[in-house]
């Protein structure tokens, strides 16, 4: 064997320094553990040396470096270490075959043979124990450790634990910035109805691309954890405009485009590293290379990398999936795009890195799906969905009141149309009307004002007679407003509007696979709900009404219904009002549910007074849970 020889005070000095000069550099736990066990093998003239750590429920101690050795993990007190780390002692033993505490197990499997140990426990900062230096055979001329070693190990192990501290509170702080920064870009997502899976594909998309650029490893690592972030500003854009299904109008455009710089002023107070970078995607992934971006309309390398790069992840990954405004676009369409774009929104340089990865982009979106989007993916293919353009029982502010979207030609009720659609609500052909009260059907008069250059199509205020007549009647009238019926279209094709009177229980065609029939419901005036069928399935939706009888043995009855949509107007403490005005509160939905015999049915409930919002969805939550309801709010897709 080769003895090693001692060490002066100089030679000790400068063995920690180099050592602990190397620890600083390192962020990973296990090259902190292998440079602090060779500085203490170094220090102690040991064979080996190995660092334990105790683990966080301090149920085990574990060690994933010992030199010449598997990683390890055994219960707290068990062997010489564990002894040491529960009797907080210091432990030096010559030959460790006539110790009883010895476990030779690991020996006969390693085919090692130990004989001398020194063992001393690690503390912190608050005098806790936090695991326990480990030295095994002494490689001086009698083979075994005295106490200048062990003074060296307790030299050793002290540095040991403030640099394991320091690396454990530095990682805390670092996994927290990263949680806190994925969080909130998931947080941003979910509020414009797109997911956690949306900031995990952007994040992995910026990490090939700034890997192919060259970007030293800790940036490709930086941009990646912060590239979430990159529309953390949507937080503060109101809920009206990050939602809307139809195009923004130049002012929601406006107020929509202020959320880069918005991002910015969140992120960029802070010193830290990560949040540093995502203030820089957060305001630049906007800007275009050809200087017509925003908000500060940079070009070329004068934009951040960083912006360059989360630029082409963030619009890869949004045109190639569904939007609550949007369907998806194909691949062939996208790639068009990009090549198109080359040089004017995009980098060419990294352009032409992306199409070079192209096979990882698109590994990577099959890899992190989303999976509510792919469902309804395969509803599109029978256009088994509608959206609640209004969901609740009046207009105020933030919230819009009756109508849905059925198609880009067909809605039932105007009670939110204009601020949902805006100019794409100039295209509605048929307006199926529920009844005539004012909050489902003012957006009809809205809509022709706003848009009548637009509108080249006459609009069909589809309704029951006596809706058709009181509209007519007290309404179009050209006292309250223009009898439009009466106004012909700007380009002279017909009137603005014509009235069509439908009868209850007729199936209606709208296309080769669409029909709409209405249904009597239970109104203060003459009200209908109707049944939306496209392919095999149906959706049902009641507007105002008080029983549910006809309703339900309807849904009990045609099997092809797959969702339903009910109000429930008021709190169960206004149950005579509700009564007088033919609403529902939770308790007599909740009473009339009971006659429901599917359980194969999705329920949705929407008309909720504003006002009442969290007692009544409290209620719902307390009265009506077995059918699990689903609260529907202003932009909702409802399936079925």
């Amino acid at each position: 064997m080769k003895y090693a020889r001692n060490l002066d005070a100089n030679e000790i000095l400068e063995l920690i320094f180099t050592y602990l000069t190397e620890v600083t550099s390192l962020r990973k736990h296990d090259e902190i553990l292998i440079v602090l066990a060779d500085m203490g093998r170094a220090l102690t003239r040991a064979d080996r040396c190995t660092v334990w750590v105790v683990s966080d429920d301090k149920k085990k101690i574990w060690t994933k470096v010992a030199h010449g050795m598997e990683p390890i993990e055994i219960p707290i007190d068990s062997g010489i270490v564990g002894t040491a780390i529960k009797n907080s002692q210091k432990i030096m033993i010559d030959d460790v075959y006539k110790d009883d505490r010895f476990n030779s197990e690991i020996d006969k499997i390693t085919g090692y043979k130990t004989k001398s140990m020194m063992v001393i426990p690690m503390y912190n900062s608050d005098a806790e124990i936090i695991g326990a230096f480990q030295a095994i055979n002494s490689r001086n001329e009698k083979g075994v450790f005295d106490n200048r070693d062990m003074q060296r190990l307790m030299l050793a192990s002290t540095y040991a634990a403030e640099t394991l501290a320091s690396a454990k509170l530095t990682q805390e702080i670092e996994d927290t910035q990263r949680e806190v920064v994925f969080t909130m870009g998931a947080v941003a997502e979910s509020r414009s109805k797109e997911t956690g899976n949306h900031v995990k594909r952007v994040a992995e998309y910026s990490k090939i691309l700034a890997t192919a650029y060259g970007l030293p490893k800790e940036q490709v690592e930086l941009l990646k954890q912060a590239s979430p972030m990159h529309d953390i500003g949507k937080v503060a854009i109101p809920d009206a405009i990050l939602n809307k299904p139809g195009r923004f109008n130049d002012q929601e455009r406006k107020i929509m485009d202020t959320h880069a710089e918005l991002g910015y002023n969140m992120t960029n107070n802070s010193e830290r590293p990560l949040l540093k970078a995502a203030s820089i995607v957060a305001y630049e992934h906007h800007e275009k290379y050809n200087g017509k971006g925003y908000p500060q309309g940079k070009s070329g390398e004068d934009i951040h990398i960083y912006g360059r790069i989360t630029a082409i992840a963030d619009v890869f990954d949004a045109l190639g999936s569904d939007r609550v405004y949007k369907k998806a676009w194909d691949d062939e369409k996208i790639l068009k795009l990009f090549r198109e774009e080359r040089g004017e929104h995009f980098d060419p340089t990294l352009v032409d890195m992306f199409f070079e990865n192209l096979d990882k982009f698109f590994e990577i979106r099959d890899t992190f799906k989303d999976d509510y989007i792919d469902s309804q993916n395969k509803e599109e293919e029978t256009g088994n969905k509608i959206i609640a353009l209004g969901a609740y029982g009046t207009k105020a502010k933030g919230f819009g009141t009756s109508s849905f979207y059925l198609n880009k030609e067909n809605v039932i009720d105007a009670g939110n149309l204009l601020v949902a659609m805006e100019e794409e609500s100039a295209k509605i052909e048929n307006i199926w009307i529920t009844h005539s009260h004012l909050d489902h059907i003012s957006d009809i008069a809205y809509i022709i004002d706003n848009y009548y250059a637009s509108i080249d199509k006459t609009i069909n205020i589809c309704g029951l007679p006596a809706t058709i007549h009181a509209i007519q009647k007290h309404f179009l009238n050209d006292l309250i407003w223009p009898d439009f019926s009466k106004i012909p279209l700007s380009n002279m094709n017909g009137m603005c509007i014509n009235y069509r009177e439908i009868e209850l229980d007729k199936e209606y065609t709208l296309s080769a696979n669409e029909s709409i029939r209405a249904f009597k419901t239970d109104h203060t005036v003459a009200s209908c709900g109707y049944v939306y069928k496209k392919g095999n399935s149906a959706v049902l939706i009641t507007a105002d009404t008080y029983s549910l009888e006809n309703t339900l043995n309807i849904v009990n009855n045609d099997k092809s219904i797959k969702s339903i949509v009910l109000e429930c107007s008021f709190p169960s403490h206004m149950e005579l009002l509700a009564k007088e005005s033919k609403h529902l509160t939770p308790k007599l939905l909740a009473y009339m549910l009971e006659s429901l015999k599917r359980d194969d049915v999705n329920l949705y409930i929407n008309h909720i007074k504003p006002s009442f919002i969290e007692e009544i969805i409290k209620e719902i939550g307390e009265y009506c849970a077995k059918w699990k309801p689903k609260i529907v709010k202003d932009g909702e897709i409802i399936n079925f």
